[in-house]
């Protein structure tokens, strides 16, 4: 079994199983923000899961921006993974890329994953639109210049924001159909 004490360190034996299972030597800050995410989903801390998540989310490589906030982009990564979504590094970079088209390029990549991994913790699906909504509160609250230290004590609130907003996806779709249409 799994356990963590309050500085992130991981039982040896169930380090080794994750290791066992997924054939490689996954590391503690690999595993942790992956064991967080599915705690956070209330799933199976398993080896097995781990490993299968892992595998997943550390395929390809990660770039510079990746490395310098690694354990935000595993959490989300893992989120991704999770909802059966791609979740390798560039699948990551891809989402952020969605949002930043969607809000313009006023935010850092940490500002960006602790949003999205706020949302993915709180059971939300971790997509462009409801990350950039989310932004959107913070933005209206705090204005346009967000730090990750400005938005932590706002987070939840932003995310309980957006799930009692009503989404826009669908209607956006109808409204550019019916332009398409002869």
């Amino acid at each position: 079994m799994m356990t963590t004490d309050g500085s992130g360190t991981i039982d040896r034996a169930f380090l080794q199983a994750v290791r066992k299972a997924a054939g490689f030597r996954a590391s503690p800050r690999q595993i942790i923000p992956v064991v967080r995410a599915l705690a956070a989903r209330q799933r199976p801390v398993t080896p097995e899961v781990v490993a299968r998540l892992l595998s997943e989310i550390e395929q390809g490589e990660r770039s510079a921006r990746q490395r310098r906030n690694a354990e935000l982009w595993r959490e989300l990564g893992a989120y991704l993974a999770l909802e059966g979504k791609p979740a390798h590094p560039e699948a990551q970079r891809a989402l952020l890329g969605r949002v930043r088209r969607i809000l313009g390029e006023r935010h850092s990549d940490r500002v960006l994953l602790e949003v999205a991994v706020a949302l993915g913790a709180a059971g939300h699906p971790v997509e462009a639109r409801t990350v950039a909504d989310a932004l959107r509160w913070l933005e209206s609250k705090l204005g346009p210049t967000l730090t990750a230290e400005t938005i932590e004590p706002y987070l939840a609130q932003a995310v309980a924001a957006v799930s009692t907003a009503p989404s826009t996806a669908g209607q956006s779709r109808r409204r550019s159909s019916r332009r398409r249409a002869p």
